[in-house]
């Protein structure tokens, strides 16, 4: 146990923390160039009781960070990629860790266009505090830094407890500013680049199920039997962590199945 946390390393865990280092890699200097600038702006920013925040520069892969204590009870000397992969609900990793992936290339690849504070994402989910217990945040997060050559060197998010405001455990995602219309779409092909959570024939049951289409409806469509389809939509659920049908194409919306 670590900081009050259980480990709980998993291979998307792994995944994801390779995947910050890998930005890191990609410069020879690793030293964090605006650091002062961080500090400056982490000493003098004010937050709520149920706040707290976090400035992740690419360049060094360091995490500066403020409000980890008051909100969450956690006394960090620093804060890694391991402390965040630990502290997201388990249930809530895996779409954590694909949005923020999808989210970061996204930026990156755009940062020309892009502005500190005018391109916000927003998305809410589940971390644990200190003392075990688990509660909403609604994290939103912008490009913090652009340097002269247009690269995004440090990305701000500013998470709130709004455990009191919402008792439901669906994650939910929106990009505002300047491209942020073409996100959806470079969502969907990230996903195709990347290993999908459903397999192709799951894929096609689902925006069938998405058309409102019965199994049996969609079993004549697909020339699969009823059972066959049923199997395969027990599988969905069980992959998106959902209960309802309902449930089920919302998490395909959100993650750009649909």
């Amino acid at each position: 146990m670590k900081n009050g946390l259980v480990d709980a390393t998993t291979p998307e865990g792994l995944e994801f923390v390779t995947f910050l280092n890998s930005l890191r890699s990609l410069h020879d200097d690793l030293k964090p160039i605006f650091q002062s600038e961080v500090e400056q702006y982490l000493q003098t920013v004010p937050l709520l009781p149920t706040q707290f925040m976090y400035v992740h520069d690419i360049r060094s892969g360091r995490f500066f960070h403020k409000g980890f204590d008051s909100c969450l009870g956690y006394e960090l000397s620093d804060l890694t990629a391991d402390f965040i992969v630990r502290f997201i609900h388990p249930a809530d990793r895996s779409t954590y860790f694909t949005l923020s992936k999808a989210l970061l290339s996204f930026v990156l690849g755009n940062a020309p266009y892009l502005a500190p504070f005018l391109t916000t994402f927003q998305m809410n989910y589940r971390v644990q505090k200190a003392d075990g217990t688990y509660i909403t945040i609604l994290r939103q997060s912008t490009p913090f830094i652009i340097n002269q050559q247009n690269e995004v060197v440090a990305h701000l998010s500013i998470c709130t407890d709004i455990s009191l405001v919402t008792t439901s455990s669906r994650i939910n995602w929106h990009l505002a500013g300047p491209r942020s219309e073409t996100f959806p779409q470079f969502l969907r092909d990230y996903l195709q680049r990347t290993q999908p959570l459903f397999s192709e024939r799951e894929q096609d049951i689902l925006r069938l199920v998405g058309q409102g289409l019965s199994s049996q409806e969609i079993g004549d469509r697909l020339f699969i039997s009823v059972n066959t389809v049923n199997t395969h939509r027990k599988s969905l659920m069980k992959k998106a962590n959902v209960n309802k049908t309902i449930d089920l194409i919302a998490h395909a919306r959100e993650h750009g199945y649909m």
